[in-house]
């Protein structure tokens, strides 16, 4: 492409782009070509056609094309607010991955490795029970397997199982993010890796580690959670579902077996958030008010193209409904929600959909826009050569990571708020990872201490 491309801009420009400013425009060219669905030839076509870019020579032409690019490439932005260059992220692009590991719908791992540490037969005995043509590794210690098998992320979503024995890393809060409200939640680590993969999900630039890790000392989480329980002053909401999926595969591991009763009664509030439909265990035990078990949903083209590997919406809901008959309180995350042409009605329908077969009040919902850290656009690039999500009107925000702009966010979130209080006053709305102006859309929330005692109806 870039022989091709700075030739044609020589030729129609009589200008000839140097590396950076030929990767600049190249990649704006790139992006414009896949949201637009429209060839090369085409974008230097509209540009010859813009009169502002024939006044100016050398390096200042350059800044023209580059202008005339972005006001393209971010259509909507550039009707609303003057867009700040700097805030516009251009990599280098990347070409898709020729080996990478395609998840199935049902998982099943070609191995299972086993830390010499890790001493919960029963867990041990479900795995190669469930699993019996995997084959079976044991290790000292599970980073070995790095020692024998260098990492690239395109073995990100082999089928592997780790069952380790977790030392250090059991409890902590969302870390959430600079210059943004906290919520107050807190994250049992129960955990690392999923057998679905979604595009946008965070964990793709956030490990260096292939496979699914999972703790068979259930019993240090418990003892650990002890000792921070005794010191709360009042009630916190705490969750496994950050890093793994919650349910995902319990019907292997029986984890919710053992978290329900460790936590029922207890003076927090327990939420094990999943994609999954693996019910099972959920349904076998008896619901506690403290107890909630939550969905993430997305519109059925979202879940079809980029939540690969997870449970249609349909299932989903049919799942949560079952919970909610049970006697569980449920709850639900749209998050991310992704803005594209066509966003308002799939997610008005998602919303009439969940009520249609819901009964609300749900202990909460919550509400995030797509966000991520600049190096997952390259990632995605790889791994989901077909998705466009990153192609939207996303730019560098104040805390480094990629962003709708705050007039979209705000317009997003309005919206869904409006759609949700249409069939339902008395569930809590809270916004994930949004600064205190944006909040506002919800009400004056000064303090995570205050948005804590809103979702938790202190």
């Amino acid at each position: 492409m870039n022989d091709s491309l700075k030739n044609s801009l020589a030729n129609a420009f009589n200008f000839r782009p140097n590396r950076n400013q030929l990767r600049d425009l190249g990649r704006l060219i790139f992006e414009i070509s896949r949201r637009e669905n429209v060839s090369i030839t085409e974008i230097i076509h509209n540009l010859e056609n813009n009169a502002n870019i024939e006044k100016y020579n050398g390096r200042n032409k350059f800044f023209a094309i580059k202008k005339a690019l972005i006001q393209r490439r971010f259509p909507i932005t550039a009707k609303i607010e003057n867009i700040d260059t700097k805030k516009v992220f251009l990599n280098k692009i990347s070409s898709p991955l020729e080996d990478n590991w395609q998840v199935k719908r049902e998982f099943s791992p070609l191995e299972v490795l086993i830390e010499k540490d890790a001493k919960d037969e029963l867990l041990i005995r479900r795995f190669k029970e469930k699993f019996p043509n995997a084959k079976l590794t044991t290790l000292d210690y599970y980073s070995e397997y790095l020692k024998r098998n260098k990492f690239s992320i395109s073995q990100l979503k082999k089928p592997l199982i780790f069952l380790v024995k977790e030392k250090w890393d059991f409890l902590k809060m969302c870390p959430c993010t600079r210059h943004h409200l906290r919520c107050g939640y807190w994250i049992l680590n129960l955990g690392f890796g999923c057998p679905f993969d979604c595009s946008y999900c965070f964990l793709q630039h956030y490990t260096n580690f292939p496979g699914i890790i999972l703790p068979t000392n259930l019993d240090d989480f418990f003892t650990k959670s002890d000792s921070f329980f005794k010191k709360l002053k009042k009630p916190i909401r705490i969750g496994t579902g950050e890093f793994s999926d919650s349910l995902a595969l319990d019907a292997v591991t029986n984890y919710s077996l053992r978290l329900i009763p460790y936590f029922k009664n207890k003076n927090v509030v327990f939420e094990l958030k999943t994609k999954s439909t693996q019910i099972s265990n959920i349904l076998k035990m008896e619901p506690s008010p403290n107890i909630i078990i939550s969905w993430s949903l997305n519109p059925a083209e979202i879940i079809k193209n980029e939540e690969l590997g997870a449970p249609d919406l349909a299932q989903r809901l049919s799942a949560a409904k079952s919970v909610q008959d049970k006697g569980y309180k449920v709850a639900f995350h749209f998050d991310p929600i992704i803005h594209f042409d066509g966003w308002q009605h799939a997610y008005e329908l998602l919303i009439k959909e969940l009520y249609a077969n819901i009964r609300p009040p749900f202990a909460w919902i919550s509400l995030g826009t797509l966000r991520a850290n600049r190096q997952l656009k390259s990632i995605v690039e790889q791994r989901f050569p077909k998705s466009n999500i990153f192609y939207g009107e996303l730019f560098i925000g104040k805390d480094k990571k990629l962003r709708y702009p705050k007039f979209l966010r705000l317009q997003i979130y309005q919206n869904m708020i409006k759609w949700i209080r249409m069939h339902d006053w008395k569930t809590p709305i809270y916004l994930c990872m949004e600064d205190k102006e944006t909040w506002d859309v919800l009400g004056k929330f000064n303090s995570t201490e205050e948005i804590e005692n809103y979702i938790l109806k202190i």
